[in-house]
């Protein structure tokens, strides 16, 4: 790992530490990061659930999130929809859903929601995914799979790309894969090293889910999102 990369990973680290962390505040959610589950844990609203609101955080001064009238946002899911399930809380469940247009993160109550199927045929996740800035390629290598990804920051931004302002991030590495569940570690890095770049996986229906832990690359680039399958 080059000096410059290692100092962009810290300031990222650094900015990462000073945001709120669920464990500040076991009310709080902000949606799922890398950290906050083992394994990537995805989640689907029940048939019969209807609209599902979103619930606004819990602090001092409220007692949410509660099934309270003053709890309840205005973004809701729906029946199908598909989540990615961090941290319980009571009777809520810290969610993040995404339509393609980037997530939305908050509490959902958790008897409206059900485990989704993961895909747990290997030879299924096999294939070129991708969102918007960032793609990923999933192959055989031997007996087991390979990913490699490249990711940017800011290239869809003219102003950036005049300026040359965009960042970049890759990585390449064995998917280890189990249960419908995978994780990569990039295979330029050192294991031991807290800021090697990692990745969880899950797939569900047409969908790739990815959380990366933030160090896979320059400044605000991550991995991170819904991913879809790309033409051939």
């Amino acid at each position: 790992m080059t000096a410059f990369r290692r100092l962009l990973f810290t300031l990222g680290a650094a900015l990462a530490m000073s945001a709120p962390a669920a464990g500040a505040d076991d009310r709080f959610c902000a949606g799922v990061g890398y950290d906050d589950v083992p394994a990537l844990m995805l989640g689907r609203v029940k048939a019969d659930a209807g609209k599902v609101y979103f619930l606004t955080n819990g602090s001092k001064t409220n007692p949410c999130p509660s099934a309270a009238p003053e709890c309840r946002e205005k973004a809701y899911v729906v029946a199908g929809d598909l989540l990615v399930l961090g941290a319980k809380q009571g009777d809520h469940v810290c969610a993040d859903y995404d339509g393609g247009k980037g997530d939305r993160g908050g509490w959902l109550p958790a008897a409206a929601i059900e485990p989704a199927p993961v895909e747990t045929d290997a030879a299924a996740w096999v294939g070129k995914w991708k969102r918007v800035e960032a793609e990923i390629r999933i192959a055989w290598q031997g007996d087991g799979l390979n990913a490699e990804g490249d990711a940017t920051f800011g290239a869809l931004d003219p102003a950036r790309v005049r300026r040359g302002g965009v960042n970049v991030g890759d990585f390449s590495g064995s998917l280890t894969f189990k249960d419908g569940h995978g994780s990569i570690t990039d295979k330029d890095a050192d294991p031991k090293d807290s800021f090697a770049c990692r990745l969880r996986l899950a797939r569900s229906g047409p969908f790739l889910f990815v959380r990366d832990n933030m160090q896979c690359g320059g400044f605000n680039v991550s991995f991170s999102g819904l991913y879809k399958r790309a033409a051939k």
